[in-house]
């Protein structure tokens, strides 16, 4: 299965499959920082009435200091509190190492799960036992050979016909895991620009643009 970002944001866009079907929507309450608190509404088209829409979740990114938490359904058997629905992003998807990107968690087929990132690929979705990729995430745009956006460029989620692991955890994960990572780069721009404007001006010199 592919589903199409429109637009290229995961936090504020649609998920759209080959055949033309919306999938999903998140929206985002967008901040001026990722210091700052925001939530992530994730939705789909109701399995009861194709003109309702249902909730899937609620990612409330906590900001600076704080927890991240996600609330939903999905992880009701997983919730810190009985009977309760929320379960922490650190508690969910758990680093391999301190300074590393790669998440695992366990999915609803009781398999563990690790989202990678690989440059020039993006983001890859491995089961643990098998080291088989079941999901690729390509962020550059790429030409789309069939579907209704054929001969298009757009950024996909590829989504391996073996995959086993439900739709609706792959898809709440990787917005998790790419959120995170457009804030760590945004966070980094956002330092070096703060470095080069603190550099004074020195008569006589030969300036050189920062990277």
């Amino acid at each position: 299965m592919e589903l199409y970002l429109i637009p290229n944001d995961p936090v504020n866009t649609t998920l759209i499959s080959s055949d033309g079907f919306l999938r999903y929507w998140v929206r985002t309450s967008r901040p001026l920082s990722s210091l700052r608190a925001c939530s992530s509404v994730i939705q789909r088209p109701s399995a009861r009435d194709n003109n309702e829409e249902e909730t899937l979740g609620e990612i409330a990114w906590g900001g600076l200091g704080r927890h991240s938490v996600i609330h939903s359904e999905l992880f009701k058997g997983r919730a810190q509190a009985s009977g309760g629905k929320s379960v922490r992003v650190k508690d969910l998807l758990w680093k391999i190492n301190t300074f590393g990107t790669s998440r695992c968690f366990i999915g609803n087929d009781e398999e563990e799960y690790v989202w990678k990132f690989c440059k020039g690929t993006g983001f890859q979705l491995l089961h643990v036992r098998t080291g088989c990729v079941k999901a690729v995430y390509e962020d550059s745009p790429s030409h789309v050979a069939k579907g209704v956006f054929k001969g298009q460029f757009k950024s996909c989620l590829r989504i391996h016909p073996s995959c086993t692991l439900d739709l609706d955890i792959l898809v709440l994960t990787f917005i998790v895991m790419e959120k995170k990572r457009r804030d760590n780069l945004g966070d980094q721009v956002n330092v070096a620009a703060a470095e080069e404007e603190s550099i004074p001006e020195a008569s006589g010199m030969e300036g050189g643009g920062l990277m």
